[in-house]
Parts: C-alpha cells; structure tokens; sequence
C-alpha cells in the first residue's frame, strides 16, 4: 500500500492529529474546499488548545474558540499576524461549515 505523503508532515513530531488534519483538508482542496476550510478551523482549534497546554492556560470543553484565543493571546502577546491568522480560520471555517458549495469557481 502506497502512503501519501502531506506537505504537513513535519507536524507529526508536535501530534499526529495536527498532520490527519491538515493533511485532510490538503486532500480535499479541490473538490470540496468547505471541507478544507472546516478542517483547517479544526486544526486551529487543535493548535491553540495544544499551546494552552503546553503554557497551562486552563480551557475546558465550554471555552469557545475566540475566548481560547483570546487567553492565549492576554498570557503570550502573539504577534499580530498569528492572532489573525487563527481568528481568520475561525471565522472563514464558521461560514464554511454554513455553505453548501462543493467546487472551487474560477
């Protein structure tokens, strides 16, 4: 059996679900991008609960994405362009998962 190989492997060393994620979102870029945006706002919502961890910022399974983030960001300072990117895929994986196209149109 041949394995496919993801442009996000080199996650796996941080957690194996950081690279099923981005690695399925990779596969279904073309023919369903909904899903690819789903499955990157899921692996941001992995990211940051791995990075409140790892700074024992404590969440539960009430926190919602943006107060998680917003934690994160009161204890680390992230730069801005972090802070963006993850509200980014929050915001663009919450219109995603409301959206019922299935094609990329050029």
């Amino acid at each position: 059996m041949t394995q496919l190989i993801s442009n996000f492997s080199f996650l796996k060393e941080h957690d194996p679900l950081f690279v099923e994620l981005a690695s399925s979102a990779e596969r279904a870029f073309v023919g369903e991008p909904n899903t690819t945006l789903l499955k990157l706002r899921q692996l941001g919502e992995a990211l940051a609960q791995h990075i409140a961890v790892l700074a024992g910022i404590s969440f539960d399974d009430q926190t919602s994405q943006a107060d998680l983030l917003y934690k994160i960001h009161r204890e680390l300072k992230l730069e801005p362009v972090v802070r963006e990117l993850f509200h980014t895929l929050r915001i663009e994986g919450n219109k995603a998962n409301h959206q019922f196209k299935t094609g990329i149109r050029i």
